[in-house]
């Protein structure tokens, strides 16, 4: 066998394997994902088609009448009202407001440091623990929050045991231990080209104009990422509301979540509650798909 033929037999091999390694590495991660993600979500699907006996699986065959029954009862409009109230407390309080004290944090000179790590501390205490803190902040009788009110000459409010303030009890200490968004905004301010910022002084955007015209589109992308997340997670909200208030007072911060949760655990309907799952997945994959649509509509 000459020469030139051993060549391009070993380049062939050497490119194949170059093909074949990138696959290799990325078919346990794929496969797991496959298995723990899509698999369940085509069970619940199957499940919801039913009227479900973990028992004698699957039970009665019921096509989508759990779908049927499931929309034609207030309780669960009703949890679709509390989680889209959640999702706009959440995007005033815990994502707006965060881009707005990186803003002011990346103005300071002196204190930075000390900033920062004020805003990283309350991340780093485990949620459990949060929710037991700020459960003892709103307590009616001896809670801090009724005796700052008191202070001020306010009037004692029952704060959790109140529908008209539960929602915001309950997304309010997210304000506070949202330190991360606070760090993660400011690392992509201070990332931004400084050449940029000083041809943008001697052309006079200064202040505001600097934000909207300079600031602002540069850390665009980091913005999109978090409001996607925040969408995300508020949508499948279950561990605040309830380890707060287990969805009350009187339904008042039931989600889908603690609706889902609360018909597999406490109804046993296990197809009415694939059913939720399955319909949460599908509104939660349409207000993705059209996030990312209209990003792609400002690129252009």
């Amino acid at each position: 066998m000459n020469q030139p033929l051993q060549a391009r037999i070993h380049t062939r091999g050497y490119s194949l394997q170059r093909k074949l390694a990138p696959w290799l590495l990325l078919a346990p991660p794929i496969l797991l994902t496959a298995w723990l993600k899509y698999y369940l979500i085509i069970k619940a699907f199957y499940m919801s088609l039913f009227d479900y006996n973990a028992i004698e699986a699957p039970g009665p065959f019921v096509g989508f009448a759990n779908y049927a029954r499931m929309f034609s009862t207030q309780y669960y409009w009703d949890a679709w009202s509390n989680t889209f109230v959640f999702l706009f407390l959440t995007l005033i309080m815990t994502f707006l407001i965060p881009i707005v004290q990186a803003l002011f944090l990346n103005e300071l000179i002196r204190l930075r440091h000390v900033f920062t790590t004020l805003y990283i501390v309350p991340a780093l205490i485990p949620t459990a623990v949060n929710m037991i803190i700020w459960k003892w902040i709103w307590h009616p009788d001896y809670g801090v929050a009724n005796r700052i009110l008191l202070f001020f000459g306010g009037q004692p409010q029952a704060w959790l045991s109140d529908p008209d303030f539960t929602k915001f009890c309950i997304v309010f200490p997210g304000v506070l231990g949202g330190g991360l968004s606070v760090l993660l905004y400011l690392s992509a301010i201070q990332g931004i080209s400084r050449e940029m910022i000083e041809s943008s002084q001697l052309d006079g955007c200064t202040g505001w104009r600097r934000i909207v015209h300079i600031i602002l589109p540069n850390i665009r992308f980091l913005i999109f990422i978090q409001l996607v997340m925040a969408v995300i997670l508020t949508m499948q909200l279950l561990d605040a509301p309830y380890m707060y208030t287990a969805g009350g007072p009187s339904g008042a911060s039931t989600t889908m979540g603690v609706y889902i949760y609360n018909t597999f655990q406490q109804d046993f309907n296990y197809g009415r509650g694939s059913s939720a799952s399955i319909v949460l997945l599908c509104v939660i994959a349409v207000m993705s798909a059209v996030q990312m649509k209209l990003d792609r509509s400002q690129k252009n």
